[in-house]
């Protein structure tokens, strides 16, 4: 069976030639394991997502992909439009979807923003043609407007339009997703266990991006063990990701500084880009840190990237709103422990044996002192780092996509 796999998300694509993209470089690797290991399933992979303008990609560290590896990108519309423009396209970008699910074997995508309607209605379109459908969700959103308002990040007006609109709309979606498409992935125990309640098709699905050869090899976990027992060395704190406020790395600032005034010896290095570096930049001088934190930049997904993970001890994670970033995995791989504000997902990861250490949310003093406990108990710090990589193992990409093709496969037996 030479078969077609459409995948309709808002991961951005540029159009680099007639026979290539670009998109992000970690999404790019899981495209090319995804259609190799659905071998005839996705003869040809299909992307179908918003597309990058040249201007727009300028900044941005993307990865090529060619048609020859059998992964093909749709552009459906501009990027970054907003909710009137878009809504002056979604007539083309309907009638682009039609023509794409019509041709595709299984339609893979998930819910829509109620204004921007886009993979569910391939879902749906799906269905309705008999097609093989795949929903996945990848956050537990069913908090995050109570988060939101709490910080002050949303007054009282958005808190109330979220929780009436978009969180309604979403629910709903949720809701037709279990009992209408072929197999439903939701991230989260939570999630699929509300939402799926006992139906077989649901599957809790923990989406993870590094590779098996990017687990920290044993030698340099032993060389790293045998760094962090020395109590003369400080404790190498790190976070990866974006620079956007809900990530809460102002907080992070916080508890190293929080940390250093109980006497710690912490660093914190910031890998990642985003609309809120000025900002923290600003706020690292305003709180005195000097040299002990330092931004990096972005780095790209691969090598690069887990050569700086390999050598810190700690991930830190603060976040103001609910969310499940893949970095958490990540840095298991690279034989870190986190220390993360109490939220669902981390508290999941720790239930399932990740080495987190969970504080309350927002307390960044509490972070501080838990960063302070570990500099000082460097036989607890080496038991977590052990735990990290143990952890790891069995939750590769590799071995998360494997089960994802089971599952994908049974849908035709």
């Amino acid at each position: 069976m030479a078969g077609r796999y459409l995948m309709v998300l808002r991961v951005p694509g540029f159009r680099s030639g007639p026979d290539s993209f670009e998109i992000e470089s970690a999404f790019a690797e899981h495209l090319r394991m995804l259609r190799r290991k659905l071998g005839p399933l996705a003869e040809t992979l299909v992307l179908a997502a918003p597309e990058l303008s040249a201007q727009q990609r300028a900044p941005l560290t993307l990865a090529r992909v060619e048609a020859r590896e059998g992964i093909v990108f749709r552009g459906l519309c501009p990027a970054g439009l907003g909710r009137a423009a878009y809504l002056r396209r979604l007539p083309s970008v309907l009638a682009a979807l039609r023509e794409e699910v019509e041709r595709a074997d299984v339609v893979h995508a998930g819910l829509s923003d109620p204004f921007r309607p886009l993979e569910f209605p391939a879902l749906v379109m799906a269905r309705r043609r008999g097609k093989k459908t795949i929903s996945v969700t990848d956050i537990d959103n069913r908090n995050s407007a109570r988060m939101r308002y709490r910080t002050g990040q949303w007054s009282l007006r958005q808190y109330l339009t979220s929780r009436m609109v978009y969180d309604g709309a979403e629910h709903l979606q949720q809701l037709y997703a279990v009992r209408r498409f072929s197999l439903v992935l939701l991230k989260g125990r939570a999630l699929a266990a509300d939402y799926g309640r006992g139906r077989p098709h649901v599957k809790d699905f923990l989406d993870s991006a590094f590779e098996a050869d990017q687990l920290i090899p044993p030698a340099r976990l032993e060389a790293k063990l045998a760094d962090a027992a020395d109590p003369a060395r400080p404790l190498r704190a790190i976070y990866f990701g974006r620079l956007v406020p809900y990530k809460g790395v102002d907080h992070m600032l916080r508890a190293v500084r929080a940390a250093l005034d109980r006497g710690a010896r912490v660093e914190l290095q910031i890998v990642g880009d985003g609309e809120a570096r000025a900002a923290l930049e600003a706020l690292a001088a305003e709180l005195r840190l000097g040299q002990q934190v330092s931004f990096l930049g972005a780095l790209p997904f691969g090598a690069p990237l887990f050569e700086r993970l390999y050598d810190a001890h700690v991930l830190l994670a603060a976040p103001l709103a609910e969310d499940t970033p893949r970095n958490a995995l990540d840095a298991c791989a690279a034989g870190e422990a986190l220390v993360a504000y109490d939220t669902y997902y981390y508290r999941e990861l720790a239930q399932a044996g990740a080495p987190v250490e969970l504080v309350p949310w927002r307390d960044h003093a509490a972070m501080g002192r838990r960063l302070l406990e570990l500099g000082r108990d460097r036989a607890r710090l080496a038991a977590q780092l052990r735990a990290a990589r143990a952890f790891a193992v069995p939750n590769t990409q590799e071995a998360w996509l494997d089960r994802r093709v089971e599952w994908t496969k049974a849908l035709f037996e």
